[in-house]
């Protein structure tokens, strides 16, 4: 039976998330500085798999029954990280940043609730889904498609919006049965970190090869140390919030995160910030205002 979540997350929960947001859009922009996206992508989550390995040992076992949504994440998470990668092959973060996570939150409501447990949000709570989506989508719609590869950052960049709603449900029921001990809930997020990690350094590894993926990375690890503790303190809080608040709204929150990305794309990688995403701005701030 769909029943609706007219929870909302507490103020302090909420500027968790909204940090979580910022630090999201910080390890992102560090995947894209570089030469190789791919071998960025693979030492932040290395080392972002290592950060977890002390948490392991002071958390606890998280139930059986989140066992599975923690596969279900570890494959889903697999996938997210390769359809990123070609993403910013072919495209800018200003044009590939805002479809992957723009798509999401209206992803993430719509499957929330046509799936168990049948999250359906309250009216005002879907309106500011939807200008969250609105305000990040229209970052991309802004810049012409030109060039002989126009079609591929959309593409990738939709495919990776559906692994995002894809590991967020799993992590999303896999946190609310990880068990009552929140060091239970607290183990689950660092195994998923831990064992997260070491498929797509295998991957790097296998594309690239050993001796010029290592070589990369002995000269990238501060960047990458950097960009794996964003990385994982970000989507830690994530998790966790969706313990409590619906996954649509905490999606939704965390995918502000593309404002920060558009502002440190435009001053750090010298991307262009039009006049037009002050609008974007304004609707993505008018969505976070509805949900809360």
């Amino acid at each position: 039976m769909v029943h609706h979540i007219m929870m909302s997350l507490s103020l302090s929960m909420t500027f968790l998330v909204l940090l979580a947001a910022l630090m999201h859009a910080g390890w992102n922009v560090m995947v894209k500085i570089g030469n190789d996206t791919l071998l960025n992508m693979g030492l932040t989550m290395g080392l972002a798999g290592v950060i977890a390995l002390p948490f392991l040992f002071v958390t606890s076992v998280p139930d059986a029954a989140s066992w599975p949504y923690l596969l279900g994440s570890l494959l889903t998470h697999l996938a997210y990280y390769l359809f990123l990668v070609l993403a910013y092959r072919h495209g800018e973060l200003s044009l590939v940043y805002p479809i992957a996570r723009g798509s999401a939150p209206l992803l993430v409501a719509v499957s929330a609730w046509l799936l168990p447990p049948h999250e359906a949000l309250a009216a005002w709570q879907m309106a500011g889904v939807a200008a969250i989506s609105l305000g990040i989508l229209s970052l991309a719609a802004e810049k012409p498609l030109t060039g002989a590869h126009k079609w591929e950052p959309v593409v990738f960049g939709l495919l990776t919006g559906l692994c995002i709603m894809g590991y967020t449900l799993f992590d999303g029921l896999g946190i609310r049965h990880a068990g009552p001990d929140q060091a239970q809930q607290f183990g689950y997020i660092a195994w998923l970190f831990a064992l997260d990690s070491p498929l797509l350094v295998l991957y790097c590894l296998w594309k690239r090869g050993w001796v010029p993926a290592t070589q990369y990375w002995s000269r990238s690890w501060k960047l990458g140390l950097a960009g794996g503790a964003l990385s994982s303190g970000a989507y830690g809080i994530a998790i966790f919030a969706m313990k409590s608040g619906a996954f649509a709204h905490v999606s939704a929150l965390r995918e502000t995160s593309v404002i920060f990305a558009a502002l440190m794309s435009a001053y750090l990688l010298k991307e262009r910030f039009r006049r037009r995403r002050y609008a974007s701005v304004s609707l993505v701030a008018l969505g976070a205002v509805l949900l809360h």
